[in-house]
C-alpha cells in the first residue's frame, strides 16, 4: 500500500494537478486527481494519507493517473506501508 509521507504538506499535491475536495459534512476530507471521469481517479485520504487508485475503463487516457503517481514517487512524497 502506499501513502504521503508524514510530513509532506498535502497543498503541495496541488502541484501535481490535485484538487482539494471537502465533503459529507467535515467528515470526509480528500485530494482528488484531475477525475477524467467518475470511474477513474486517485484519491488520497486527508487523515490517512493513503493512496488509492480507481479506474474502470481501459483506455489511454484512463492511464494518465499512473504517470501522475510515478511523479509523485519520483518527488520523494509517497512511502510504501504495510503489504
Amino acid at each position: 500500500m502506499l501513502k504521503i509521507r508524514d510530513g509532506v504538506d498535502l497543498k503541495e499535491l496541488e502541484k501535481y494537478g490535485f484538487i482539494w475536495e471537502d465533503c459529507c459534512d467535515d467528515i470526509w476530507y480528500t485530494y482528488y486527481y484531475k477525475k477524467i471521469d467518475e470511474n477513474t481517479n486517485i484519491h488520497i485520504d486527508y487523515n490517512d494519507r493513503i493512496i488509492e487508485t480507481r479506474s474502470l475503463n481501459y483506455d489511454y487516457e484512463t492511464f494518465e493517473w499512473l504517470n501522475t503517481l510515478y511523479d509523485l514517487i519520483k518527488a520523494n512524497l509517497v512511502e510504501k506501508v504495510g503489504e
